[in-house]
């Protein structure tokens, strides 16, 4: 991203609408994880930006450590001012290896026209342990193309299925994926027309504002209301895309040997 763009994050992901709303979806699933699991979780964020995510997590109780990491130095500097462990690595190239994560956070990453979304999902899925779960947020639908999606160096809007697709061969089973931010699709759409209309110079700074206090707050109970009738009827379009996508159980070395046990004494 320009750099203005994590210089706007940094002031406003505490209280700009969409921030809040991205941050309150995200914890109520992280909270339904910990208790499926009956215990705290160990969540990454790859590609944590400034840490505003990973600062809210900082003080649940059912976050046993937080961690993260981003290729941008002024994101790194600012995750860093605010205490949180973070390190320096783009989302291309994470570590492969034994995965030792509950959960593995991406919030709006391969979205990113220097990401590799093939190579990112799969160093993600390494990360998680058996059993762990990627959850990830990208902006949606193509057609939504605006001059947002150039300052912030957008590389795709992708649909359900490629990114349902990206999951699966990465080695994840999708078990959620859902739009979200569905109301205002029709206004983006206008503002992307009317974008197509003047000038195809995108002009320089950032262009996240925070609303009027009346209006931000419009905007968080429209999104929450939108989450609840979403499981009652289903989004058919939507801003962003959320995905909840789950690393196979792999035997461990007790049920290994019980199993072979099992078969030498069927046999």
């Amino acid at each position: 991203m320009q750099e203005s763009e994590y210089h706007a994050m940094a002031a406003l992901e505490e209280r700009h609408w969409w921030y809040r709303s991205l941050r309150s979806r995200v914890l109520a699933r992280l909270e339904a994880e910990a208790g499926r699991l009956g215990r705290p979780l160990e969540v990454f964020d790859a590609g944590c930006g400034t840490g505003g995510l990973l600062l809210a997590l900082r003080d649940q109780p059912w976050i046993a450590a937080a961690s993260g990491c981003d290729a941008h130095t002024v994101a790194l500097a600012y995750a860093r001012s605010r205490g949180l462990t973070v390190t320096e690595a783009s989302v291309n190239d994470l570590e492969i290896g034994p995965g030792r994560f509950d959960v593995v956070l991406s919030m709006d990453v391969i979205y990113h026209r220097d990401v590799r979304p093939a190579t990112a999902m799969a160093a993600m899925a390494s990360r998680l342990r058996s059993g762990g779960l990627l959850l990830l947020n990208t902006a949606a639908m193509p057609c939504l193309w605006r001059d947002h999606d150039r300052r912030v160096m957008g590389g795709r809007r992708l649909l359900p299925d490629p990114l349902s697709r990206l999951a699966t061969d990465a080695g994840l089973k999708v078990e959620h994926l859902g739009y979200w931010n569905s109301w205002l699709t029709p206004v983006l759409w206008l503002q992307g027309r009317l974008e197509d209309l003047g000038s195809s110079e995108t002009a320089q700074g950032s262009d996240v504002r925070l609303p009027p206090p009346w209006l931000n707050r419009a905007l968080v109970m429209l999104l929450r209301l939108e989450e609840r009738c979403a499981w009652i009827l289903p989004l058919p379009w939507g801003i962003s895309l959320m995905l909840s996508a789950r690393k196979p159980e792999t035997a461990g070395p007790r049920q290994s040997e019980k199993m072979t046990g099992e078969g030498s004494r069927g046999a």
